[in-house]
């Protein structure tokens, strides 16, 4: 078990530091596309910087799994990466293309390295987990704003979902500013945007009913991220802005009353499965 641990880490530690190190100094061609869509994607994450971000985020989670330090948090932080790397290689670029095996491996080894980290995770797939500050201990009104924004949060992301498959609630930003659009456009041809709105359609629902709350919303913090990015940096509209910076908010204050289930994640150096075997 250990050996099998040390091989996926390293095979993730070869693969994430020179992926994310070439954008910064360049190690060797990066890849555009060769489809229109996959091209017009990744040409709006260029254009409008986000790549960098992307970039950034790999490098920090090869980084993590070589030294062993907050691997677990640098592993949700890379999931988001790993799951678009994927979407990327796969649907845009083809099934049947040679992109496709280094999508599947791409997201099959960081999926592994979340396994080998199970035990760090746990505590966040409680499904009845109940957020501390609405616990007898804390005072009523902290326990009625965190309700608050938990039924304010699960709503909104709903009714995204719900707006986008089944009838129009709320309006679907375009965006006025070049980058603004240019992306948002990328995301509606290359069908992204409906991946998007499907994570915000289940996880909105399971907010607001309270069911596996630290997951669903660590699962769409990257998206309340990114939508604040396209509003804030982008579109810079005031009133997108602001909802954008409520989202990002929202979310926060939900995972800061739901932090002793993150607590695993949260571990400076965590042993993994092998690692713990081998010193028992």
């Amino acid at each position: 078990m250990q050996y099998a641990v040390w091989f996926v880490r390293l095979v993730f530690v070869a693969w994430m530091v020179p992926a994310g190190l070439n954008h910064f100094v360049p190690l060797f061609p990066q890849p555009l596309g060769n489809q229109p869509l996959s091209r017009e994607l990744f040409l709006a994450l260029i254009d409008s910087r986000l790549f960098t971000l992307v970039k950034a985020v790999e490098l920090f989670a090869g980084l993590c799994a070589l030294t062993g330090f907050y691997v677990p948090l640098a592993l949700l932080m890379c999931m988001p990466v790993a799951v678009c790397v994927w979407y990327w290689d796969v649907p845009l670029q083809g099934w049947d293309s040679l992109s496709a095996i280094y999508g599947w491996a791409v997201l099959g080894f960081t999926c592994l390295m979340c396994l080998t980290y199970i035990r760090s995770y746990l505590p966040m797939l409680a499904p009845l987990a109940r957020p501390r500050s609405l616990g007898s201990s804390q005072t009523p009104l902290v326990g009625h704003i965190v309700l608050a924004a938990r039924i304010i949060f699960g709503a909104w992301l709903l009714a995204n979902g719900i707006s986008h498959f089944v009838t129009p609630l709320l309006a679907m930003p375009a965006g006025h500013m070049p980058l603004a659009v240019q992306l948002m456009t990328a995301l509606h041809n290359s069908d992204l945007i409906d991946v998007v709105m499907a994570i915000q359609l289940v996880t909105g629902a399971l907010i607001l009913a309270g069911l596996f709350l630290p997951l669903a919303l660590c699962v769409v913090m990257p998206i309340s991220v990114c939508a604040a990015y396209w509003s804030v940096i982008l579109e810079r509209e005031p009133l997108g802005a602001l909802l954008g910076l409520a989202a990002v908010g929202l979310n926060a204050l939900l995972m800061v009353a739901c932090l002793e289930h993150y607590r695993g994640v949260l571990v400076r150096r965590p042993l993994a499965l092998g690692e713990t075997e081998a010193r028992a």
